[in-house]
């Protein structure tokens, strides 16, 4: 089990507060009877100063707990929506990378087909051209699978 600082800054505070109530004398004194002068209220006699004093820490200490942990719940909300802003943002990046992946295939190959169709009017049957030509086409349409077959992995198609 993991303790966060607010637990255990509260259970130091309620032992050191247990042991400062156990023995009498401590009792007596948080209890003994005092006059208190409060401006604009007036002065009370037999007041138990020591209690008020007491309860008024273990509320700060308890005050501050909460509003550090709402602190650190906010901070982990905050961190929440972020990672799932990014996710969302790399899903979209991803979804780009394979559009324009498709659009340079398409434009290589329509290149291709313009390159050999100009190559097979300048050449008119050199058939030594017409290998190099095939062997190029055959070695773009290598790369190009490759190219595919990578961006499928990389995309998890």
């Amino acid at each position: 089990m993991r303790f966060n600082l607010n637990t255990l800054l509260l259970a130091i505070l309620a032992v050191l507060t247990i042991v400062f109530l156990i023995p009498a004398e401590n009792r007596n004194t948080l209890t003994a009877p005092h006059t208190l002068s409060i401006p604009g209220l007036g002065v009370s006699q037999n007041v138990p100063v020591g209690s008020y004093l007491l309860i008024g820490w273990l509320f700060t200490a308890i005050l501050f707990a909460l509003v550090n942990t709402f602190s650190r719940l906010r901070r982990d909300a905050d961190s929440a929506r972020i990672l799932r802003d990014m996710e969302s943002l790399r899903a979209n990046l991803d979804k780009a990378e394979g559009s324009r992946f498709a659009e340079l295939q398409a434009y290589l190959e329509r290149r291709l087909n313009d390159l050999q169709t100009q190559v097979s009017a300048q050449a008119g049957g050199n058939s030594d051209t017409t290998a190099q030509l095939n062997t190029m086409r055959n070695e773009l349409a290598a790369d190009l699978g490759q190219m595919d077959g990578y961006l499928k992995r990389k995309l998890g198609e």
